[in-house]
């Protein structure tokens, strides 16, 4: 989550110092590909105003408030047999995968399973298949080393018959 200081932290937009706490929107790391349009508010702080003015401010916000929704630990239900997850170890949650309600990759943003019901998934190759698709045709791109779509393509392949 970003963090403001009042007088100090400046507007990701309009570069102005952020004087008020109420008039900002403190945007979580919520996007993981450098390449999606929404990266820019990634971590980030910006004045409302400034949000509402900008093309893809709106968007943006709803994208936050329902990453914010799905981690609270009450909603980490998983999508194969609705039940909470409870152990850490056991919960795999995708965020924002792409902003891009057009993409294929889209219908799989903020799901949240349990580890042990991975074999149970039934659009789990599904999956697979589109995310190996967008990363080959260079629609991602991380920003540090660790491959997060990459990762969560090895997680999903364990334990697959081919």
């Amino acid at each position: 989550m970003a963090i403001a200081f009042i007088n100090q932290t400046e507007c990701g937009l309009c570069n102005e110092k952020i004087t008020d706490l109420e008039s900002i929107f403190s945007f979580p790391s919520f996007i993981q590909n450098i390449k999606d349009p929404l990266y820019q508010f990634n971590d980030s702080v910006f004045h409302i105003n400034c949000l509402n003015k900008h093309s893809f401010g709106k968007k943006a916000i709803e994208l936050a408030k329902q990453y914010f929704y799905s981690v609270k630990p009450e909603n980490r239900k998983c999508i194969v047999d609705e039940e909470i997850i409870e152990d850490v170890h056991d919960y795999i949650f995708m965020g924002v995968l792409t902003s891009n309600d057009e993409e294929d990759l889209y219908k799989f943003n903020f799901i949240t399973l349990n580890r042990r019901n991975l074999h149970k998934w039934k659009d789990r190759a599904d999956f697979i298949s589109i995310a190996e698709k967008f990363i080959k045709d260079g629609k991602w791109e991380d920003l540090t080393s660790y491959k997060y779509l990459n990762k969560l393509i090895d997680l999903f392949k364990q334990d697959i018959l081919i």
